[in-house]
């Protein structure tokens, strides 16, 4: 059954061009990698927005085609920069 959806198309807080990967911490927070954005996206477990980071480019915090996401126990979250040639990590 159907529960719920958020986001749409656009650049502002909660939306999205062409989201690519999904992950779910310990706290039940889900980030999703707005692909198109070149950026990762953060909400609660109601899909209520909570905050974003990254933009185009290849410096440290920066994404060209962001492509998968994960995190590990202790919260670090692990996403790869599919263009840039890379995975980078953050907590």
């Amino acid at each position: 059954n159907f529960i719920t959806s958020w986001g749409s198309n656009g650049t502002g807080n909660g939306q999205f061009i062409d989201p690519d990967g999904i992950a779910i911490d310990g706290g039940d927070n889900i980030y999703v990698v707005d692909q198109g954005n070149d950026r990762i996206q953060k909400f609660d477990s109601a899909g209520n927005f909570n905050f974003l980071w990254g933009s185009n480019g290849s410096g440290n915090g920066e994404f060209s085609d962001p492509s998968g996401i994960a995190i590990d126990s202790v919260g670090q979250v692990y996403v790869v920069d599919r263009a840039n040639h890379r995975v980078q990590s953050f907590r």
